[in-house]
């Protein structure tokens, strides 16, 4: 197995808890997302139900 040689090194220090709760991610929460895919599918869920009616079996 060969290994990838890094020509420069990186700085890597040790973070304390409070700075690593002060990093701030880039995405949005999964509840967001749940939020967000759940009004999609009531929303077509109300569009399928206009375009397609039908009768209560």
């Amino acid at each position: 197995m060969k290994y990838l040689k890094l020509k420069e090194v990186q700085n890597v220090r040790e973070l304390s808890k409070n700075e690593m709760k002060s990093i701030k991610g880039g995405g949005m929460s999964a509840t967001a997302w749940a939020v967000i895919a759940g009004v999609i599918s009531f929303i077509s869920g109300i569009f399928d139900g206009f375009t397609r009616p039908y009768k209560c079996r």
